[in-house]
């Protein structure tokens, strides 16, 4: 009985909200800063000479990352034959 109450309101909710989607009152409603804003204002927050220095990094350690994974591409060990799982099953007669 719980589930047909919680689902009549869930279903009830989202209805109204649909209802009112383009309603201006909700749009004009404060709400809280999202995440992309909060760190655009952080980064901005930062001296440039700080920024510089953090993208420089980054780029460095993705300049890495990229050339030691091209390096490191061929570390593989295995013979075609070890790659091929044994057969299970019955043998054709």
């Amino acid at each position: 009985m719980s589930f047909l109450i919680r689902a009549c309101l869930a279903i009830g909710i989202l209805s109204y909200l649909a209802a009112h989607r383009d309603d201006p009152g909700l749009a004009a409603r404060p709400t809280a800063p999202s995440v992309e804003n909060a760190a655009s204002l952080a980064w901005d927050a930062l001296p440039s000479d700080v920024r510089e220095k953090a993208l420089r990094q980054g780029a460095d350690a993705l300049v890495q990352k990229v050339a030691g994974s091209v390096a490191s591409a061929s570390r593989d060990t295995l013979a075609e034959a070890d790659r091929r799982p044994a057969w299970r099953g019955v043998d054709e007669r």
